[in-house]
Formats: structure tokens, C-alpha cells, sequence
């Protein structure tokens, strides 16, 4: 499978997510079967999804609400990230810089 790479925000609203000032920013690489199956019907569901799965680990107390926007990264990432995170299905993510 080639890499799948997405550029996740999230944010409290719509427009905050789109505000590089008040929204966090993760990079998202689809790896498992259930997230690259879900490509295609709606992939910025698939990487929302594991974007979802990666703040849930670090904040554990986070309620899950808010608004996550995904934007497609037509090949890897040219610079490298330490702290990938390998989650439970396999799929990796990152938080990054709002670039």
C-alpha cells in the first residue's frame, strides 16, 4: 500500500479548526485495513478518525467534541518528525507544527 498521509486540525468549532492560531495540527498515516478501506468512501473520515484515536491517548480526559478538518498530503513529509505514535491499529500520527 503506498503511503497515506493527511494533515489533520482540530479545533472547538469549524472556524477555529481552520485557524492555524487556535487549532492543533497532527500528521496522519493510514497503515491498518479498517482506516484504508474507509478511503474509499470518505478519507478525511479515516484520518478525522485516527486523529480522534491519537489526542484521546494524550488527553484522556478530552471529550471527544469539536470540529476536525483533513486535507491530503500528496507524498510523505519532507522533513521528519520524531514521536511518531503507533496506535492500536496499527496507523501512526504526530503532533506537528501549524505549517
Amino acid at each position: 500500500m503506498a503511503d497515506l498521509f493527511y494533515r489533520v486540525t482540530a479545533g472547538a468549532d469549524e472556524a477555529s479548526a481552520r485557524n492555524l492560531l487556535k487549532s492543533n495540527s497532527l500528521l496522519v498515516e493510514l497503515v491498518c485495513g479498517q482506516h484504508s478501506d474507509l478511503l474509499q468512501s470518505d478519507p478525511q473520515v479515516a484520518a478525522c478518525g485516527v486523529a480522534r484515536k491519537m489526542i484521546k491517548l494524550h488527553f484522556s480526559t478530552w471529550p471527544e467534541s469539536g470540529y476536525f478538518v483533513a486535507d491530503k498530503i500528496e507524498r510523505g513529509p519532507d522533513w521528519d518528525f520524531s514521536g511518531w505514535n503507533t496506535l492500536d491499529c496499527e496507523c501512526r500520527a504526530v503532533f506537528s507544527t501549524n505549517r
